[in-house]
């Protein structure tokens, strides 16, 4: 592959008041721009140096200099790092100065985008990565570890070489049918082969939309009608004041988020506008956004006044609910004599939510992901679903239609570009935008 020629810097461990900083610059000038602003050592590759570094005759910092000189490191290209005291005001001076002596600021990504691109990691490898950066959970952090290994990769490629033998076969019987050498297609030995690809496929991507709540967040949006308590019970599960609560109907007019990490799942809440009649045209929009609210979430955390009742709005959003993972909660408990058994009360003014908490954590019941279990992120999943339709494609073609083999390779064309991806083989400029705008500035 091409390097890129432009040479590129950024701050690599986070720009925020720190022990350490580390000022990254990588490219074909590298070496250039360091000369001109370090007192040190220019060292060979793989090695550390001390000195200064200087703006003309100005000391800007005290450092140590890592060198990794040619192709043999992360990114594949020369690179120098910085390391400098932690101060965000020294660490963004002497960023400037490189920027000054001819780098560009590196886009999110675009270090780990490099390095995909010099052949040193696969796009798979480079998803994990930013996966283990940014995990909440150690459920997280075990699918994003297990992806570091070879597996997946291997894989898909056998995945890739099963279709590469079944396109070839193809079109050996295509082009030249009348050479008596040429190995005879059977459509018997065809069918059995994609039955095989469409049961695996089938198989992993079950498994990796199942455990897709593991490797990201889950919307829940707490709703009912004004004055249920909703913003209570957000700031109850948060233990903090997030949203404004008041006996005044109609407080919350947006919808109010928080995140949570509760028992290896990464949860945002979303306190919703109560639901009602208005004619309030502010109000009228939030109301307007807690259904939309009730029909984009994962979970629906219904809240009802225990000392009203049902009313037609609930009803409402009971039907609204019907296709979701639903939780009914009777708030204000500590108001009311009687309580019905197959009710889950709570007072979240009182933050008595323990009904609640009990009820998400059986929610979702799964198996420990072992260290063996294959789970690819959504994309990676998206793609593995494309390809399993085109092959279910093929196998319709052939046991309902009878096509000829020049019509099911299409499909198997369709179903192999589409495991490419995963890999990141296929030339797609927007793909890659699409995933490396996601990583963190300076990684």
């Amino acid at each position: 592959m091409n390097k890129l020629v432009d040479t590129i810097a950024a701050i690599a461990s986070g720009h925020i008041n720190q022990a350490i900083s580390i000022i990254r610059i990588v490219g074909p000038d590298a070496l250039d721009i360091i000369k001109k602003i370090f007192t040190g050592k220019i060292g060979p590759n793989k090695t550390i140096q001390y000195g200064f570094i200087k703006d003309k005759d100005q000391k800007i910092d005290e450092v140590l200099v890592s060198f990794f000189i040619g192709s043999d490191n992360f990114v594949g290209e020369d690179t120098v790092e910085i390391n400098s005291h932690g101060g965000i005001v020294v660490t963004q001076k002497i960023l400037d100065l490189v920027l000054t002596h001819g780098a560009r600021l590196a886009t999110k990504g675009e270090f780990t985008r490099r390095s995909y691109l010099n052949g040193k990691i696969s796009l798979i490898k480079a998803e994990a990565i930013n996966s283990l950066i940014n995990a909440k959970t150690s459920k997280q952090h075990r699918i994003a570890i297990n992806s570091f290994d070879l597996e997946r990769e291997k894989k898909i490629q056998d995945f890739l070489n099963s279709l590469e033998y079944l396109i070839g076969l193809c079109e050996i019987n295509i082009d030249y049918p009348e050479y008596d050498d040429v190995p005879i297609l059977e459509n018997k030995k065809f069918i059995e082969k994609i039955d095989e690809l469409v049961e695996q496929l089938n198989k992993i991507t079950k498994h990796s939309e199942a455990n897709k709540i593991f490797v990201s967040q889950l919307n829940v949006a707490i709703v009912g009608e004004p004055n249920a308590g909703k913003s209570s019970l957000i700031n109850a599960m948060l233990n903090e004041d997030k949203s404004i609560v008041t006996n005044i109907p109609g407080t919350t007019r947006d919808v109010v988020e928080a995140e949570i990490v509760f028992n290896d799942l990464v949860l945002k809440f979303k306190d919703t506008a109560g639901i009602r009649e208005s004619n309030d045209e502010i109000e009228k929009i939030g109301i307007d956004k807690s259904w939309k609210q009730i029909e984009t979430s994962d979970i629906i955390i219904h809240v009802i006044d225990s000392t009203k009742g049902i009313s037609g709005f609930d009803q409402k959003i009971i039907e609204k609910s019907k296709d979701k993972k639903y939780i009914q909660l009777w708030n204000k408990s500590d108001l009311i004599d009687k309580k019905e058994k197959d009710k889950l009360y709570i007072s979240s003014l009182n933050k008595d939510i323990s009904s609640l908490e009990n009820c998400l954590s059986n929610l979702f019941i799964f198996d420990e992901i072992e260290s063996s279990t294959l789970v690819f992120n959504p994309r990676q999943n998206y793609c593995l679903k494309k390809s399993l339709l085109y092959l279910e494609s093929v196998q319709k073609s052939i046991k309902e239609f009878n096509h000829t083999y020049d019509v099911l390779i299409v499909d198997l064309h369709l179903a192999w570009e589409s495991l490419k991806e995963i890999l990141g083989n296929v030339d797609k400029e927007d793909l890659l935008d699409s995933i490396f705008k996601n990583f963190c500035l300076g990684k």
